[in-house]
């Protein structure tokens, strides 16, 4: 029996933010996401703005709603980078805007080295948690070292 949904690919997440204006520019300025379209001026806080990477300006990858954000649980969005993204993103973490997913400062300490992947997990200004990842392990091992 085949599946009733075939092709299926993750689109976007919601996340609740508590000052969408400032959430947006943490996102641009550490992730490089941007608002996705027009009209984001007067979006009232029940109603989502939509933010996609700067590199692929039409592919939506976060709605951010103004609301309480989630608690507790496994909870974290993995965006994917180039090892050489992910080293430069080690490199720049001179910043108080980024965090460690357990608090305190976000540094080289704190990449997850899993064979296959490596990550790096931190906190946006609101608590949620997010994680970069890379498949390009050599590369990045070779950076690190």
């Amino acid at each position: 029996m085949s599946a009733p949904v075939a092709g299926a690919a993750l689109d976007h997440v919601h996340l609740c933010v508590r000052d969408r204006a400032k959430a947006q520019e943490w996102y641009r300025a550490i992730l490089d996401l941007r608002l996705l379209g027009p009209g984001h001026g007067d979006v009232a806080d029940e109603r989502p703005v939509f933010l996609a990477p700067a590199a692929t300006p039409t592919e939506h990858c976060l709605s951010l709603f103004v609301g309480t954000p989630a608690i507790g649980g496994d909870r974290n969005i993995a965006f994917r980078v180039a090892a050489a993204a992910f080293a430069d993103f080690l490199e720049g973490l001179l910043t108080s805007l980024v965090i460690a997913q357990k608090g305190g400062p976000l540094g080289p300490n704190h990449v997850n080295d899993y064979g296959l992947a490596m990550t790096l997990n931190f906190l946006d200004l609101d608590g949620n948690e997010l994680e970069l990842v890379t498949y390009q392990t050599d590369a990045l091992r070779e950076a690190l070292a």
